[in-house]
């Protein structure tokens, strides 16, 4: 079963997300090591308009890499192990995101297709990206504007963090909302929240932006004696 929730989690992260009407940000430790996350309102107060620090650090990204930690809370606030990798995304259309803790995954985007890699299970999911899958940072992959896609909304400062919420300008997502936290050195935080309550925290750590990437990463071919499931 956890195997299951953690692919369905990345394979349905993607679907356009929409921010709910209340104004919510979250509790961000500054432990690199994935410190638990806590959501709480923001006050009216706590809400400057300017949201170029996110629209201009995206209109710049040209490639960026991490390390990240992954933590889900259900709506009764019962929290799953934490999921533990790193990725690599290069703009236009490209990433590698594995999960290497508690279980290995790899899911690998290039060409518009997504490849889902299950090492343990010796399967292979091939999907399209064009049915809004991926993993959390694919909605950086494309090249339009990220305003034209989203509405923006800046959410105030919490620990060192600005953060901002966006909203799907096509009004279709899984998801209720979607916030960004961001320092001085770009992005380092996403909270996704579906409609049922319950929240994904993806930390970011070791954060390299706009440095050089080994497009070898996107090349990807099934491994002899894999399955190969079509996802269409």
């Amino acid at each position: 079963m956890r195997r299951r929730g953690l692919s369905g989690l990345v394979l349905g992260l993607m679907g356009w997300v929409m921010l709910g009407a209340g104004s919510w940000t979250v509790a961000y430790a500054q432990n690199e090591g994935g410190a638990d996350v806590q959501a709480f309102p923001l006050g009216s107060d706590t809400n400057p308009a300017d949201t170029r620090p996110l629209t201009e650090f995206v209109q710049k990204l040209k490639s960026f890499s991490a390390n990240f930690v992954q933590q889900q809370v259900n709506a009764r606030g019962l929290k799953q192990a934490p999921s533990y990798g790193h990725f690599v995304l290069s703009r236009p259309g490209r990433f590698f995101w594995v999960y290497e803790k508690p279980y290995v995954q790899k899911l690998i985007a290039n060409d518009g297709t997504l490849w889902v890699y299950d090492p343990d299970l010796a399967q292979v999911t091939r999907s399209s990206l064009t049915k809004d899958r991926g993993a959390p940072i694919a909605i950086f992959l494309g090249t339009k504007p990220l305003d034209s896609v989203f509405t923006i909304s800046a959410q105030g400062k919490n620990d060192g963090l600005s953060w901002f919420g966006l909203v799907d300008r096509a009004g279709q997502s899984d998801f209720s909302q979607l916030q960004v936290g961001m320092d001085d050195q770009g992005i380092k935080a996403m909270v996704f929240t579906d409609k049922l309550g319950n929240r994904t925290t993806v930390q970011f750590s070791d954060r390299k932006v706009n440095q050089p990437v080994d497009q070898k990463l996107f090349a990807f071919t099934p491994p002899p004696g894999v399955d190969v499931v079509e996802n269409r």
